[in-house]
């Protein structure tokens, strides 16, 4: 066979590179859709934050701060006590304080607040969708930052503190502000708001631009298998990439949206529990790609793909004149002629599955995997005794 014109060779080039470059950034959007965008999903994701220290400490701290700041605790103290004692209002506040915050945190480590954390996230997920495409009133984006308000978390907090006779907060009111706990702060808040609505529209488009790319470039392809194999290591290397910058993004991340107002420890806490799918995902595609390329690598012309397939010819069964003494009727006929086509079409159909999945998991993904073998396997069952058209390396 004649050489394929330049042009192909160049454009099948340029396809397979940029469908590389779209895999991490189809994960990134699949991952906007299905884990912040939507309610069950964000919930279950956000759900185990409730017992994760630093979220509850950052409540503690937060709670405590503004019944402390707002009551004036020392100056009541001062007045409740007569003039000889004034003295002591000052450890007496400190020790009002120190109950506050073991109560808060108490209150945040119980099985009660894991139920409220849920609930409130479930009722406020509309509001973040609000705050990564503009603002809300739950959760709110002034001055570039993002709070979420904790007045019902200091009402309980002021009932138990009743139960333990400290009643110097029950007039108290917090102002609105103060009831926020500021999980992040970014002037460039905005900014990142425009790239999640940007890859909420483009959810639905960019993993089928990706594969029509991979499916283009190798229809151009002259050896599709090097073809094949040379994707599949590419989307390794553009998916380890992405872990790679999400992995040192972390800690550019926290210098860039937290203050001294702001909770890092919390921010952090969200930041890893939000962006695990993504991990989990992104590890998935690039152990899937690794295996693909391999696949690409065995059913290759080199001498230990030979061997490779040697041994699993051996393993599938006898060969030679015991095979070619079994006729091979018109089913193993069909799918010897067409390997190749019924191989494109399995691995098509199992990509489509896992990009129309609402939200894959490691599972998923590994079920799929070995369904698709299993599935070549048989092809290759089916196959094996009849005679194929002799075929190209490709």
């Amino acid at each position: 066979m004649s050489d394929v014109p330049r042009w192909r060779r160049i454009v099948g080039t340029i396809l397979l590179i940029v469908g590389c470059v779209l895999v991490p950034l189809s994960l990134s959007a699949v991952w906007v859709r299905n884990t912040l965008l939507d309610t069950d999903n964000y919930v279950s994701t956000v759900s185990p934050l409730a017992s994760d220290p630093a979220v509850e400490q950052a409540v503690a701290n937060r709670v405590t701060d503004a019944l402390f700041t707002n009551a004036d605790a020392e100056q009541r103290i001062s007045k409740a006590l007569p003039a000889r004692a004034s003295f002591l209002a000052e450890p007496l506040a400190n020790g009002v304080r120190t109950a506050i915050e073991r109560v808060t945190l108490r209150l945040a480590q119980s099985d009660r607040f894991e139920t409220l954390w849920e609930r409130v996230n479930r009722r406020a997920h509309g509001a973040l969708v609000k705050v990564l495409t503009g603002g809300g009133s739950r959760v709110t984006t002034e001055n570039g930052a993002v709070a979420v308000n904790v007045e019902q978390i200091v009402e309980n907090v002021k009932k138990r503190l009743d139960d333990r006779g400290i009643t110097i907060f029950d007039d108290v009111k917090v102002p609105p502000d103060k009831q926020q706990l500021v999980i992040m702060q970014s002037e460039d808040l905005e900014k990142v708001q425009g790239a999640v609505d940007l890859l909420q529209t483009l959810a639905w488009v960019i993993p089928f631009v990706a594969l029509a790319c991979f499916a283009a470039a190798i229809a151009l392809s002259r050896n599709r298998r090097r073809t094949v194999q040379r994707g599949a290591i590419g989307v390794a290397i553009a998916v380890a990439v992405m872990l790679v910058l999400l992995k040192a993004g972390r800690n550019l991340y926290l210098d860039a949206v937290t203050t001294k107002k702001s909770t890092p420890g919390a921010a952090g806490a969200i930041w890893d529990q939000l962006t695990s799918f993504l991990r989990t995902a992104g590890l998935t595609a690039m152990v899937l790609a690794l295996v693909i390329a391999f696949a690409a690598w065995v059913v290759g012309p080199s001498s230990a793909a030979v061997k490779v397939r040697g041994w699993w010819h051996r393993a599938l069964g006898p060969r030679g004149s015991d095979a070619e003494a079994t006729p091979a009727g018109p089913v193993a006929t069909f799918v010897a002629h067409s390997k190749a086509l019924l191989r494109g079409v399995g691995v098509a159909i199992a990509f489509v599955v896992l990009i129309a999945w609402n939200h894959p998991t490691p599972l998923t993904v590994l079920v799929i995997a070995i369904v698709l073998v299993v599935y070549l396997v048989v092809l290759e069952l089916l196959g094996r005794n009849a005679t194929a058209v002799p075929a190209v390396d490709s």
